[in-house]
């Protein structure tokens, strides 16, 4: 689980992308909850370089990646939802109001994974 709060500092998205990479790095189907609910957003700048890191690692992402966003806003959530109609993760990827709504999806699309990715 990754918690964003108010603006994401760059040090911060650095380190969570080196940390995608290690994961990616294991070869194993993981479940990444980030929970954006209190944050202001990521900069034009970050976004580019998430969407970045997501083209290079696709191929990766598609096979080993499950994601849930968790957004105060319902605007923000239907917006998520829309541009995921246009433009498809490689990977399941589903937007909540809620951790506990998102956490529950996570682990029914792991199977019997607990959130330590043990079994």
């Amino acid at each position: 689980m990754v918690q964003w709060s108010g603006n994401v500092e760059d040090e911060a998205l650095s380190a969570f992308l080196v940390q995608m990479d290690a994961w990616l790095a294991r070869g194993e189907r993981f479940g990444l909850l980030i929970d954006s609910s209190s944050a202001a957003g990521l900069s034009p700048e970050q976004r580019g370089r998430v969407i970045a890191h997501m083209k290079r690692h696709a191929a990766l992402t598609s096979k080993l990646l499950i994601q849930a966003i968790v957004l105060q806003s319902l605007m923000q959530r239907t917006l998520f939802y829309g541009i995921n109609l246009i433009f498809p993760n490689p990977f399941p990827s589903k937007v909540f109001a809620d951790v506990a709504s998102a956490e529950k999806w996570l682990l029914s699309m792991l199977g019997s994974v607990d959130r330590t990715g043990t079994a």
